[in-house]
């Protein structure tokens, strides 16, 4: 290529443009060994059929007092908002098992049962805390065969209800 660049002499434009084309063609190199190394390479999602992961204490700690699912399954994470406790949860047990467990463990903690339906492929568990609606569980299947990821919405009950206004003098 020296060679060919001599051959313009002094023409400084031809040269340029020649040192334009070999970065460009260098640049484009660069960039398709970058994206090849990118898809031939790709990152192993996580197994969603692994062993579940427990949630960290300090998420356990938010559960509502008396409220235990150790028989359930493995709560897997909690989390709080001003009025709300949600739990997610995986068990291998069957699902018929697994709502009546539910129950249990959440009028273990002061709720009272106010229904159920269990459809066989998924079921819902309703509650109560006092004069409020107290929340419900949903049991549906996980993409690995003989899981159940539940989802459970609890009032929290150490909160301050919403005060609510009729307009009703």
């Amino acid at each position: 290529m020296a060679a060919s660049l001599e051959a313009f002499g002094d023409n400084h434009a031809m040269r340029e443009r020649l040192s334009r084309r070999r970065l460009f063609v260098v640049a484009v190199g660069v960039a398709t060994l970058v994206v090849s190394a990118k898809l031939l390479h790709r990152d192993h999602p996580r197994d969603p059929c692994q062993t579940p992961a427990a949630a960290p204490a300090a998420q356990i700690a938010l559960l509502p007092t008396g409220l235990s699912l150790d028989r359930v399954g493995t709560v897997t994470r909690v989390v709080q908002d001003r009025l709300n406790v949600v739990v997610q949860a995986i068990t291998t047990r069957p699902i018929d098992d697994v709502t009546i467990l539910i129950q249990d463990a959440v009028t273990a903690a002061g709720y009272r049962p106010a229904g159920m339906d269990n459809e066989g492929f998924e079921a819902e568990v309703f509650f109560t805390a006092g004069s409020y609606a107290g929340g419900q569980a949903l049991v549906r299947h996980s993409a690995c065969k003989g899981r159940w990821n539940i989802h459970l919405v609890l009032l929290d009950r150490r909160a301050t209800p919403p005060r609510v206004t009729t307009g009703i003098p």
